[in-house]
């Protein structure tokens, strides 16, 4: 499955970062990038920004921007001379122009992966510093990867001082993996002359870093002074707190929370300041900065509603919201559950019928893939722009999918938009996993897109540990969804789920219903009791696939319309269905413990 692969954390957020440059005098990636952009904008339209093709772009890149773009974007010292070969993916339209302008010449040699075919350029340096230039002004993510070899045969080859400093060094030979977001495609073709040299792979998203081509975009949903694309979260106690998010124009210095009990329309209202940052991407061509603001209500009641306004005590204040606190004691509930939302429209739909049928719902998780390219904020602005009013007075809790990090950029945009409990694994980013208990039911949320055994610890803690009567764990990646695929799930996580008895796990992924037997050791048992029942939903129109359904799978359906689950939790019964936006049920399933 395309960009499954993961990529550790200190990794990802050390590559997907612009360039800086070696010293402070020294021009660096990210500002020469920023600097054509600024005069673009100073000389073009909107509209001209938007169909800027390479012929206009290049009209802003300056000899200074090509040495630097040209040189400064990966870089390494060798220890004696040495050969770099750059392996360039055949279907990029236009070869990155410093190659040529640096030297490089272009040989017979070619390397293939399993989905690829790379051309190689190759070029002799002398011993110290090694400084090459980015992937190109378009988004193409086969992003070229690089081996090194002596020119002298049998010399000692060191390779150091790498920037990015995260850099991995693997060997050149077939088998080896080039991108750290996809470590499962390798390569299957490797010429003689390449084998065992030094290998320096990278992400595929690097190539956002000169992104201009098709780059720039206008968001459908710019900010403004009102407060706006309010959405609640659990930071902490669903019982006794409640946080919530909200958007404002840059200008905005400042903002808070007010509530009070909602059945008390009298009474004072409490404040609390939010606490803000300043999200910049100069792309956004109509709403490049923005504040986004969290705040976190405290010493709330169990089981109950209130009222709530976001804004400034000196500016607008957005219309009043109801939410309600979890319960002190276990009682009935019902949560909605989406999936692959990929920030579109059918969300809104989804959810104003989920509304419909169940007004008292209590909140709604997200199984990833909630937008479709996480490090843009403008796809961010669609999604909670779709999740409405839903989101301001029912909590949304979301796990992280492979668009939400794609490409090995990081979650970094993900963990600002949402306030979620850092009470997750001490080997992740906070927020990437996290639990809550609301009623008596566990909901472990994990972040499959990472490693899978450094979380297995603090998983089999909360499944030890808790007292809840059902078990739910929210993640991307079906494990037996497509039999093979994901074995690091299976074999980390799953047997936790046997040991323990999870009831239930959600995922995502594939873009279509499915429902297996219930689970133990990845075969069918015949009782709920015995086993772990996974479930996989989609919340946009579902695509057919051509392979055979897997022997654990009970229920398959594709194609067919986006969806929306709901699962009632009501003391020892669960009620699950399925619906579209129409409201046609698709699935039905009652379990009784």
């Amino acid at each position: 499955m395309i960009g499954r692969r993961r990529l550790p954390w200190v990794v990802a957020v050390l590559l997907c970062v612009l360039p800086m440059a070696t010293s402070a005098a020294e021009p660096t990636v990210r500002d020469t990038v920023e600097g054509i952009v600024a005069r673009m904008r100073a000389s073009l339209e909107q509209q001209q920004m938007l169909a800027a093709d390479r012929e206009t772009v290049e009209r802003f890149v300056t000899p200074a921007d090509r040495a630097v773009l040209g040189t400064r974007y990966w870089c390494f010292d060798a220890n004696v001379p040495v050969v770099v070969s750059v392996m360039r993916h055949t279907g990029q339209a236009t070869a990155p122009f410093w190659l040529q302008e640096r030297g490089f010449t272009k040989t017979d040699l070619r390397v293939r992966n399993e989905e690829y075919e790379y051309e190689v350029w190759q070029k002799e340096f002398p011993a110290g510093r090694v400084g090459l230039g980015i992937n190109g002004f378009e988004l193409h993510r086969p992003h070229y990867f690089v081996s090194v070899g002596p020119q002298q045969r049998g010399a000692a080859l060191r390779l150091s001082r790498f920037f990015p400093a995260s850099q991995r060094q693997h060997v050149m030979r077939p088998g080896a993996s080039t991108y750290h977001d996809w470590s499962s495609l390798v390569l299957t073709e490797v010429p003689e002359l390449l084998r065992g040299q030094v290998l320096l792979p990278t992400i595929r998203g690097r190539a956002r870093e000169a992104h201009l081509i098709g780059g720039f975009r206008a968001t459908p949903y710019p900010s403004s002074d009102r407060p706006d694309l309010v959405a609640l979260t659990w930071s902490e106690d669903p019982r006794t707190t409640q946080t919530v998010q909200w958007r404002c124009s840059s200008s905005a210095a400042a903002g808070a929370v007010r509530w009070r009990p909602a059945a008390r329309s009298s009474a004072p209202w409490r404040t609390v300041r939010g606490t803000a940052v300043t999200l910049s991407d100069s792309r956004i061509l109509n709403d490049p900065r923005v504040r986004w603001f969290t705040a976190t209500m405290r010493g709330l009641r169990p089981g109950a509603a209130y009222t709530y306004a976001v804004g400034s005590p000196s500016g607008r204040w957005s219309a009043p919201a109801t939410f309600r606190t979890a319960p002190q004691r276990p009682a009935p509930f019902t949560f909605v559950w989406l999936s692959d939302t990929h920030n579109r429209d059918s969300t809104a739909a989804l959810l104003a019928q989920a509304s419909r049928k169940y007004p008292d719902a209590a909140f709604c998780t997200v199984s990833g893939d909630l937008v479709g390219m996480g490090q843009y904020r403008d796809d961010w602005d669609q999604f909670f722009q779709h999740m409405g009013s839903f989101a301001s007075r029912k909590p949304v809790a979301p796990a992280i999918g492979n668009h939400d990090t794609i490409d090995g950029l990081g979650a970094g945009l993900y963990r600002s938009l949402f306030g979620l409990p850092a009470n997750g694994p001490r080997a992740l980013q906070p927020e990437r996993a996290y639990s809550f208990t609301y009623s008596d039911t566990l909901f472990l949320i994990l972040d499959c897109t990472e490693s899978t055994e450094v979380q297995k610890p603090w998983i089999e803690q909360q499944l030890r540990t808790t007292t809840a009567r059902w078990k739910f764990v929210v993640f991307h990646f079906p494990p037996y969804s497509d039999p093979g695929e994901y074995a690091d799930i299976v074999r980390d996580w799953c047997p936790l789920f046997d040991r323990h008895h999870v009831d239930f796990v959600l995922a995502g992924h594939v873009h279509e219903l499915q429902r297996t037997y219930p689970l133990r050791a990845g075969r069918a048992v015949k009782r709920p009791a015995d086993g772990t029942i996974y479930l996989v939903t989609v919340s946009v129109p579902q695509r057919p696939r051509m392979d055979p359904r897997p022997a654990t799978t009970l229920l398959r359906s594709q194609p067919g319309p986006a969806l929306f689950n709901t699962l009632t939790v009501d003391g020892k019964r669960l009620v699950m269905r399925v619906y579209d936006a129409d409201g046609r049920v698709y699935d039905e399933l009652k379990v009784t413990k």
